[in-house]
């Protein structure tokens, strides 16, 4: 009986194989022309080929982690308000009424509110669109970098 894995080892190693296999049978026409990948020995393309596999999974990866955990509340760029709101946490006893944010951000609190389902409070505060997000109004500040996040405040 067959398994699956080495069904699929051997099917993806025989790709491989088969590959390398053409090209070095190609050496002598790969020199004439200048191909130096196919006048390489076969075990160089195979190691060749792994890394590249390996560099595409990792992308693979990069790209299911960005679909499934972010934007979240502990990942990526929402960190940073985080650390600005226990700051201020830590030095008022209370959360900020307001925080100004970058057009980057701003667009990760939405979306954020979009993932979790939250309700979408945007308002106006001081002429610029602001949106709350857990206790404070995070203003827009469409002239500052894609990743600002200023430093929280109250109004006084």
């Amino acid at each position: 009986m067959v398994t699956r894995r080495e069904v699929v080892t051997t099917s993806a190693l025989g790709a491989l194989a088969a590959a390398a296999d053409g090209r070095a049978g190609d050496g002598a026409a790969a020199a004439a022309s200048g191909d130096v990948t196919a006048a390489q020995p076969p075990d160089l393309v195979s190691a060749q080929a792994l890394r590249e596999i390996a560099d595409q999974i990792v992308e693979i990866r990069r790209l299911m982690r960005d679909a499934f955990i972010g934007p979240s509340v502990a990942h990526g760029v929402l960190v940073e308000i985080r650390r600005q709101f226990g700051i201020f946490l830590k030095s008022n006893q209370k959360y900020p009424d307001y925080c100004e944010i970058g057009p980057g951000i701003f667009t990760d609190l939405y979306d954020w509110h979009v993932r979790y389902q939250q309700a979408i409070e945007v308002s106006r505060v001081d002429n610029r669109t602001a949106i709350r997000f857990m206790f404070t109004w995070m203003i827009l500040r469409p002239e500052q970098a894609e990743l600002y996040v200023g430093i929280p405040f109250d109004r006084g």
